[in-house]
């Protein structure tokens, strides 16, 4: 990789001096390393192969993150959101996103978010919401793929899915844990995604991160770094990025669920907070296979908190369901 880099037309005439291989986060194969070039400059350096990324291959992700830097997104981007990309150039492997060296201003695993740094983050993302309101980018991620990447048809599909015994598990315990309409209907769903992406379609779009999780935020100065940019990154409403941001950090913020809705809610328009009931039944359809396997901990005190948030989450599915067709 340093050989190649050398040749890029980025760094025509900037000696690659040290490279370190950084141990990557998450499940999805992609290598990291920190690169120290002559001048001084840190990058980090991050090489994706669809071959050796199983949410790649589930969502059909061609080189997404390639698109996005050659129509310019990343230098659209507000001026309180940094995606820390400086560019993208394609490998005979695939491609590699060079990326200022934000590790410092990242938050730390295993941190918990204060309220007050999770409203930042929520600002952060409306702003990127407004500034692409009725963006048309060609090439991301479907908005059906991006609501089916965790169904059991699409964990099948990808033979060496980290997740794939788990999702399968989990699904069946959610199918024993939640009778009756919701149930019945979040199922449903698993096997027609198409139905609720529809749905969510008739609601004003934009151009939306796709994975608001902790690990990919950051604060420097009094902006915030978004990472992770491509496999999931869509067109839809701004609500269905908010309300996957409340899902996947529930337990990574430190505010109950009712009151991050409500700072999810505050920070949406009026347009946008139509389409928010949606976005919360599109969660139980993409994670109810976690919050089950949660439901049905040997702890009992995991027991207890995540039955609880799965009956949350039952509750807000069971307000959206009317809004399928409407």
């Amino acid at each position: 990789m340093l050989a190649h880099m050398a040749l890029s037309s980025e760094l025509s005439g900037t000696e690659v001096v040290a490279r370190v291989p950084l141990v990557a986060a998450g499940v999805s194969g992609a290598r990291l390393s920190r690169v120290t070039l002559a001048d001084g400059r840190v990058l980090v350096c991050k090489a994706i192969d669809s071959r050796s990324d199983w949410l790649m291959r589930a969502t059909g992700d061609d080189g997404r993150v390639f698109r996005l830097w050659r129509a310019g997104i990343f230098g659209r981007l507000p001026t309180g959101v940094d995606s820390a990309v400086e560019w993208v150039e394609e490998t005979p492997e695939g491609w590699t996103v060079v990326m200022r060296d934000v590790t410092a201003a990242l938050v730390p695993e295993g941190s918990t978010l204060s309220g007050a740094q999770s409203r930042r983050v929520l600002a952060a993302a409306c702003e990127l919401h407004r500034a692409f309101a009725g963006a048309v980018v060609e090439g991301l991620c479907p908005l059906v793929d991006r609501l089916a990447f965790l169904t059991p048809a699409a964990v099948r599909g990808v033979h060496d899915h980290p997740l794939r015994a788990l999702v399968l598990e989990g699904w069946g315990r959610f199918a024993e844990l939640v009778p009756g309409n919701v149930g019945r209907s979040v199922v449903e769903l698993l096997e027609r995604p198409g139905r609720l992406a529809a749905a969510l379609g008739r609601h004003p779009r934009t151009l939306l991160h796709g994975d608001l999780k902790v690990s990919n935020l950051g604060f420097p100065g009094d902006g915030v770094v978004l990472l992770d940019w491509g496999t999931l990154t869509t067109i839809g409403p701004a609500a269905l990025d908010l309300a996957w941001y409340l899902a996947i950090n529930s337990a990574a913020v430190d505010v109950d669920l009712d009151d991050l809705l409500t700072d999810v809610r505050a920070s949406l328009g009026p347009d946008d907070r139509a389409a928010l009931p949606l976005a919360l039944l599109a969660q139980l359809v993409l994670l109810g296979w976690e919050k089950a396997l949660g439901a049905t901990s040997d702890d009992p005190a995991r027991r207890g908190r995540e039955r609880a948030g799965l009956a949350w989450w039952c509750d807000r599915a069971a307000e959206a369901l009317p809004l399928l067709s409407a």
